[in-house]
């Protein structure tokens, strides 16, 4: 299994600067599912049966599952597997297929995927972790929580079959259709994080916990009304912010809208605030996802109690990249000091 190149292009901005803020109300998560035309059919060569070749299998699904069949999949695969309740490892998988770096062909990581055993799955989970967290590493420690299962030592025979199916059921659900564009405009259309809490979340559960989730329809209706239509008010310095932000539902419409009006979403500010861990789990790998760009930040805390929680994510983010910093720095010392140690050898060889 070929690793990720966790070194490659490397770099951070500088830190946001917030100029005018939009706080956008508390809507957030299921989102609408992709519609992709059918291609127009093409007229049958005029050759013999038998020398037809075969159809070529297209990349992309041309009807993927919507959010509550996508939602609904994972969580009955992984529940029908006896799982347990622990709702971070199948979020887990479906971050980790959502933010798997190699775009553009579903079809053939998916077979990829699906030809791993669980233990190599595991190892997915770790690398995909570890490259973005060299990129983005605020937003990997935010959403730690759905990968650092992967690193436990030991698994059940029955759990490790449980990952693995729950694999099979997020690519079978065409999670790779839904996030493997290179344009992320294209893989923004749907929430799979809030469709997967949502279907996995008992609903006395998200009753306790004040967990209700906006229809799309009502979060793109809001984000058009909120952000208007005139391209001329969004100004360098732009930033929005979501107080109540679930799995960033609001966020998803804000861009989408932002980029009918020929704006890019990454030039601006984004800030998120949420509670429930999980969630903001799930907000964080969604911001890397829809493409917000650097200056987009995830906080987990109780916005009622604490308020404005940007001047802590500034700082979580200086320190984390700070930490990123340092690890490389040592990775480089490491690598050098293999290099040499391996031409030293050539040397006393030849001597």
């Amino acid at each position: 299994m070929e690793q990720l190149d966790l070194f490659a292009d490397l770099g951070e901005p500088e830190p946001p600067k917030p100029g005018k803020t939009i706080t956008l109300p508390k809507p957030t998560a299921g989102q609408f599912a992709s519609t992709v035309a059918k291609p127009k059919p093409q007229q049958p060569a005029l050759i013999e049966p038998e020398e037809a070749p075969r159809r070529p299998r297209p990349e992309f699904a041309i009807r993927p599952a919507d959010g509550p069949t996508f939602g609904k999949a994972v969580a009955d695969t992984w529940h029908r597997a006896h799982g347990g309740n622990r709702m971070e490892i199948p979020l887990g998988i479906v971050a980790t297929l959502a933010l798997w770096p190699h775009k553009g062909y579903p079809r053939t990581l998916a077979q990829f995927f699906k030809g791993l055993d669980a233990q190599q799955l595991l190892q997915c989970v770790r690398e995909v972790a570890a490259y973005w967290w060299m990129r983005r590493p605020d937003l990997i420690d935010t959403a730690s929580v759905l990968f650092a299962w992967a690193e436990e030592d030991r698994y059940t025979a029955n759990e490790l079959r449980a990952i693995r199916a729950t694999f099979h059921a997020a690519l079978d659900a065409n999670v790779l259709d839904h996030t493997g564009r290179e344009d992320p405009a294209m893989n923004s259309d749907i929430d799979l994080m809030s469709w997967t809490v949502t279907s996995l979340r008992h609903t006395s559960a998200r009753e306790g916990l004040g967990e209700y989730h906006t229809p799309p329809e009502v979060c793109d209706m809001m984000a058009a009304q909120i952000i208007g239509q005139d391209p001329e008010a969004i100004h360098d310095g732009y930033s929005l912010l979501d107080p109540c932000a679930g799995t960033g539902g609001m966020f998803r419409s804000a861009a989408q809208h932002l980029r009918f009006m020929s704006l890019d979403p990454a030039k601006y500010t984004w800030f998120a605030q949420e509670i429930d861990p999980l969630a903001a789990a799930g907000c964080a790998v969604n911001v890397i996802v829809w493409g917000l760009g650097p200056n987009a930040m995830v906080a987990c805390g109780d916005t009622l109690a604490e308020g404005d929680l940007w001047p802590r994510a500034v700082e979580h983010r200086r320190a984390m990249v700070e930490r990123r910093d340092d690890v490389a720095a040592q990775a480089a010392i490491a690598e050098a000091l293999v290099r040499v140690e391996q031409l030293v050898s050539g040397v006393a060889e030849a001597a």
